[in-house]
């Protein structure tokens, strides 16, 4: 008897999703670097919520890393809904914005979905 494992290459929707999320681990880092050395504000936001908003970012990408490689869809997509939970006490919504188009792209593009269900 004879198994054949089916090798289904990463695709490139799946690679943007990896990237804009490695962005979102250093983006409050520089926006925070920034406001401080700027001085600048935005309303009543202390610029120490960005430093919680990208520690949080990087332990969220160590577990999309995770479900990315063992191919587990549903913690992945369980992780960009925590990622638009980390962003909104910082109002980061530049991070809202790339965890909902990493959500779209695994809810509706089909080449990542075969490559989860590969």
């Amino acid at each position: 008897m004879q198994t054949s494992i089916k090798q289904v290459n990463k695709p490139v929707f799946l690679r943007v999703i990896f990237i804009l999320n490695a962005l979102m681990m250093f983006l409050p880092f520089v926006f925070y670097y920034v406001f401080t050395t700027k001085n600048i504000t935005v309303g009543d936001l202390d610029p120490m919520w960005m430093v919680y908003t990208g520690v949080a970012y990087i332990l969220s990408f160590a577990f999309l890393v995770y479900f990315l490689k063992n191919r587990k869809l549903t913690g992945s997509r369980i992780m960009f809904v925590i990622n638009i939970l980390i962003a909104l006490p910082a109002g980061a919504y530049l991070g809202i914005i790339v965890a909902l188009i990493s959500l779209a792209l695994s809810l509706f593009n089909r080449r990542v979905l075969a490559y989860f269900n590969a």
